[in-house]
């Protein structure tokens, strides 16, 4: 890679620095304009605050930043904030370790297509030199 590739590079605070700009550009002008922020049934959408923000949805709940900025704009309507985490399923009900198992298996099994493969090449190799020399290969 280029040097001017790695410069570009952003980390997950500079990321989420530019969501809390981009989330409070959205929201100053929503108060010029005069509108209010996306609601459904008395909470903040937060899919729509995203969507017209141009921020991921879940830096709303993970940006402590971004979360503030949410919950003074919905003070300000007399909206409720944001839940803890709205239309996400938790993981407390044993999925974590039904992941856990699954990652687990998946590695098994790309260790075990790596080594596949490398025999493989092996057999390619010892395949070709039979086909040039017409002798057998012991390997």
């Amino acid at each position: 890679m280029a040097e001017s590739e790695f410069s570009t590079h952003k980390n997950g605070q500079q990321i989420g620095q530019e969501y809390a700009a981009a989330l409070e550009t959205y929201l100053q002008a929503l108060r010029a304009e005069g509108k209010g922020l996306p609601s459904r049934n008395g909470k903040v959408s937060t899919t729509a605050v995203a969507m017209a923000a141009g921020v991921d949805r879940q830096s709303l709940y993970k940006n402590p930043r971004c979360r503030a900025l949410i919950e003074a704009a919905a003070q300000e309507l007399g909206l409720s904030g944001i839940e803890a985490r709205e239309g996400v399923p938790s993981r407390d009900d044993g999925k974590d370790q039904r992941i856990q198992a699954l990652e687990t298996q998946v590695a098994s099994l790309q260790a075990e297509v790596h080594g596949l493969r490398r025999q493989l090449a092996q057999f390619k190799h010892i395949e070709t030199h039979m086909v040039e020399t017409g002798r057998r290969v012991i390997p």
